[in-house]
């Protein structure tokens, strides 16, 4: 058996399931089951890689649930049986990133959130002493949100989402003191009196500093929204 058949299989079990008069009563879980079957669709229809392991797995869960919730004498549904279908419709959602091309959005995002990081940390302490505090702060956070998105843990997307908006008010304040700068010859004459140089040189660094703020702005802002986007894709 391939991985679009395992995954008809378990579609059906999902419309089997999402017809019991239980879960009919559910209806905070209407959405959960809206999305996992799209997911299911959107992967049966756009598979482009076989993974058999993972739509096994998933069938062998479909099967799981939905023979204990029949079975039930009670009329609720016990919170550790709740909780599996819960996370049955989780693993449902993320198939879409076991079988298909949506998985390179995740990739994207995880290099959009490294290279920015990596700018933000190379930057920090170029503005105000503070934020260099700020980046060495973060670093240690930082460096597990990398691990954590590149394995697709849920941890490394929450690490992601708490530590990408500091950088991006600093890389906004950069800029904004950038301006200020290119049109104040008096903040130039001090840049390249703290630093040594000519005052040309001092117009350099302050465009490659407004540059690279500008381009780290951008690659946190695109990492943010496809990881908003694509949280599923996270255990």
């Amino acid at each position: 058996m391939d991985s679009t058949t395992y995954l008809r299989e378990v579609l059906e079990n999902l419309d089997k399931l999402r017809e019991n008069k239980r879960i009919k009563d559910l209806k905070k879980l209407e959405k959960d089951f809206v999305q996992a079957k799209e997911a299911l669709e959107y992967s049966i229809k756009n598979i482009v890689r076989e993974n058999i392991e993972y739509a096994r797995s998933l069938r062998g869960k479909s099967f799981e649930v939905l023979s204990k919730i029949e079975s039930l004498k009670q009329a609720f549904i016990p919170k550790s049986l709740l909780d599996d279908l819960k996370l049955f419709l989780k693993y449902c959602r993320m198939s879409v990133y076991e079988f298909t091309d949506k998985i390179k959005e995740v990739r994207k995002a995880y290099r959009s959130y490294l290279w920015g990081m990596i700018i933000f940390l190379l930057l920090g302490g170029t503005y105000r002493m503070e934020f260099a505090v700020s980046a060495i702060v973060l670093a240690f956070p930082i460096i597990l949100a990398m691990g954590g998105l590149r394995r697709r843990r849920t941890t490394g997307l929450m690490l992601a989402y708490a530590t990408m908006p500091l950088p991006m008010v600093i890389f906004v304040m950069m800029l904004t003191y950038a301006v200020y700068a290119f049109n104040n010859p008096e903040e130039i004459s001090f840049i390249a009196s703290a630093y040594g140089v000519s005052m040309e040189t001092a117009y350099l660094l302050v465009a490659l500093v407004s540059l690279g703020s500008f381009i780290g702005l951008i690659l946190l802002s695109y990492a943010l929204k496809k990881l908003v986007e694509n949280r599923y894709a996270f255990f």
